[in-house]
């Protein structure tokens, strides 16, 4: 018999939203950690004195992608319940394994060193790292009207400000809801993502990624992918802001916050967006700029070897742009070098 209880704070979304005028941040707590300090999730939570949606945005679920994370953290500082017509939900860093590390996956507590993001919807009886994602997607995402995921390039990448939307030809349902949202960010991407078949009746366990759960569980959903651990100083602020414009435009957008639209931006650029890779690894150098582009068969990044050989080369498989790329000089073998949309 365990004679000790281990304390825990809880997160109960039922509950919470019962007390219209509440603003409250805090942490729901997953599991003791052998120093006996917790695992748990970050959470901030207003419910608006006002009856609304419900509109999730979580960030850091790779640990080394903090900048729009960070915004959504901020916006929850700047907006009291009176402001908000519904219930406004910001996980500012789902994973702090990997947030605490500055890495990307939590290598220090997870022997399996999963990918948060590619284990959806978790595990309640999987490793900590699963079990975590179960408890978020039961506890969050489970109750979202609309959900949103923050992304960036992290240690690795430079992402032009890219807002990924469900195709609206292939998706009645929240393809055009979807594509508008993304257009709340002004981001010069648009990244058109094709539905991948949830709909058509697999269960929440046969998803892999978030975007996999948000088609099968019927949510709006919004994947952000802006920028990098790379940027520094002013363009770093430019980004934050451009987030943090974002998220108050989108509540003004859901009518969940009183507000004058920003126009859409007519220069964004809508297309689908492939991830490219190198075969060998080695130093990377990249021939062609953010934005700039390309033709078929255009000569986009070269590998060499340490005795400055090129070793790999990596062209353009058909006519479009350049949206993000690998930032550090070492690239591994079959490692990401250039996400590249068709145009």
């Amino acid at each position: 018999m365990i004679e000790h209880v281990v304390p825990m704070e809880t997160f109960d979304f039922e509950e919470l939203k019962k007390q219209r005028g509440l603003k409250k941040h805090g942490y729901m707590d997953i599991a003791a950690q052998a120093d006996g300090s917790m695992m748990r999730i970050p959470y901030c939570i207003i419910v608006g004195e006002e009856e609304g949606p419900t509109l999730l945005i979580d960030g850091g679920i790779h640990g080394d992608e903090v900048l729009a994370a960070d915004a959504a953290a901020h916006v929850y500082q700047e907006l009291s319940p009176k402001d908000v017509k519904g219930i406004y939900i910001a996980i500012p860093h789902l994973n702090l394994g990997g947030f605490n590390g500055g890495q990307r996956m939590n290598t220090f507590t997870d022997v399996t060193h999963a990918d948060m993001n590619r284990i959806f919807p978790g595990d309640p009886n999987g490793k900590i790292t699963a079990f975590i994602l179960d408890k978020f997607v039961n506890s969050f995402v489970k109750h979202a009207d609309y959900w949103i995921t923050c992304h960036d390039g992290g240690n690795i990448l430079y992402l032009t400000p890219t807002a990924c939307y469900t195709n609206p030809e292939l998706d009645e349902e929240f393809g055009d809801l979807t594509l508008n949202m993304a257009k709340c960010f002004h981001t010069p991407i648009l990244w058109k993502n094709n539905p991948s078949g949830g709909k058509g009746g697999r269960e929440a366990a046969g998803a892999t990624s978030a975007r996999d759960l948000a088609e099968i569980w019927h949510k709006a959903y919004l994947c952000l992918e802006i920028g990098g651990n790379s940027c520094i100083m002013e363009e770093r602020e430019k980004l934050y802001d451009l987030c943090h414009e974002g998220i108050m435009n989108l509540l003004v957008f859901l009518k969940m916050k009183e507000g004058e639209l920003a126009p859409f931006s007519e220069d964004s650029i809508e297309t689908p967006v492939d991830y490219l890779h190198i075969t060998h690894g080695g130093i990377y150098k990249p021939k062609k700029k953010l934005l700039e582009k390309c033709k078929k068969g255009d000569l986009l990044g070269i590998v060499t070897n340490i005795f400055g050989e090129t070793i790999d080369e990596l062209y353009a498989p058909y006519d479009g742009i350049v949206v993000g790329t690998w930032t550090p000089p070492v690239i591994f073998p079959r490692d990401w070098a250039c996400l590249y949309g068709k145009l």
